[in-house]
């Protein structure tokens, strides 16, 4: 927990947070809408919340469990073009960008003056890969658009099924598990002499390589964040990749980061129904207060945007409080503690009453 600072100390940095976030996305800037879910107006139930961890309602309770269902762990590395979660500091992502491999033939790349025999590339194989899966799985993978397609394994069969359909056969036999297959890549550092031995592979085949051998498949953001940062065993992070969409710099990122995380939801059991239950962030919630004192949301924002990490995927150079963020071949990283996000939880959660 962060010591409380003197009266002084809070009126300085309220006035600075504004001047800088006037800088960075003044008042009238328009900011784009919150991206529809399709998992419907449901609010954050807080006897549901308080339900599903065993306990009376409490809204402390509530709001360690939706934080813990926020930032729980995916077995699957997070893609680095399109990440924008809240994490733990020991899940993985994925750095490879999708212009680093190409599809091409063995003949093609024989061809090629710049390749010989022992030139080491990475061929890039996809496989399926059967998993178990639970219902806040499904919801928080289909970012809340319960029409999002899943393939499900039944008795040695694939079905596609929406998110909706697999939580609905879900609720009517709750115990049994659901299986799904998903479609992964895996990694094979190889060269051109080793290409031609394989006899399973034709030299006219179409295959997938980068021209070089990948040095880093995936990375923590412990790992990324090593010698620069040390962290707690709780420390979260919310890990964002930059686009063009994002016109109003690292304050926007965060802006829409808590507002669109906190929307998605998570799934509760109530009775016999699952459902998605979420914390509705207005949009405007980060502006001066009508007293011009700085807000709940804008006090933090701005604590983070002074402490922010933007990682260069392309070029492996990891640099901090940047003047400008690149779209395509970066990522934000922000540290968040659980207190944090569950003082968000409860002043907002407060509000919706």
């Amino acid at each position: 927990m962060r010591a409380t600072a003197v009266v002084f100390a809070i009126l300085v940095l309220a006035a600075a947070a504004f001047m800088y976030k006037d800088r960075l996305m003044p008042r009238d800037a328009a900011v784009p809408p919150a991206a529809d879910t399709g998992s419907g107006p449901a609010p954050v139930d807080r006897a549901a919340a308080a339900a599903a961890v065993g306990d009376a309602p409490s809204i402390e309770k509530e709001a360690e469990y939706y934080i813990s269902k926020l930032t729980e762990s995916d077995p699957d590395p997070l893609s680095v073009e399109s990440a924008d979660h809240f994490i733990t500091k020991d899940q993985m992502i994925a750095l490879l960008p999708a212009d680093a491999s190409e599809v091409t033939t063995r003949e093609a790349l024989e061809a090629d003056p710049s390749m010989s025999p022992d030139t080491p590339i990475t061929v890039v194989r996809e496989v399926e890969q059967v998993e178990i899966t639970t219902p806040e799985r499904i919801i928080a993978e289909a970012e809340g658009d319960l029409d999002q397609v899943v393939r499900v394994l039944e008795d040695g069969k694939v079905k596609e099924s929406t998110a909706r359909e697999v939580l609905e056969q879900y609720r009517k036999n709750p115990d049994k598990e659901i299986t799904i297959v998903k479609d992964v890549e895996y990694y094979e550092i190889t060269t051109l002499q080793e290409l031609a031995e394989n006899s399973s592979i034709e030299a006219d085949e179409k295959i997938k390589v980068i021209r070089k051998p990948y040095r880093l498949e995936s990375a923590s953001v412990a790992d990324l964040l090593e010698e620069r940062e040390k962290l707690s065993p709780d420390t979260v992070f919310y890990v964002r990749t930059v686009r063009p969409t994002d016109k109003h710099g690292i304050w926007g990122i965060v802006h829409d980061g808590i507002i669109k995380n906190f929307a998605r939801g998570m799934a509760l059991r109530r009775g016999e129904e699952i459902n998605t239950y979420r914390v509705e962030i207005p949009r405007d919630a980060d502006e001066k207060l009508e007293d011009e004192s700085s807000s709940f949301l804008g006090r933090m924002i701005y604590d983070k945007t002074m402490r922010s990490y933007v990682y260069n995927f392309k070029q492996n150079r990891m640099g901090q409080n940047p003047d400008f963020v690149a779209p395509g071949q970066e990522i934000v990283i922000i540290n968040f503690e659980p207190d944090e996000l569950i003082r968000i939880y409860k002043h907002f959660t407060s509000q919706q009453g």
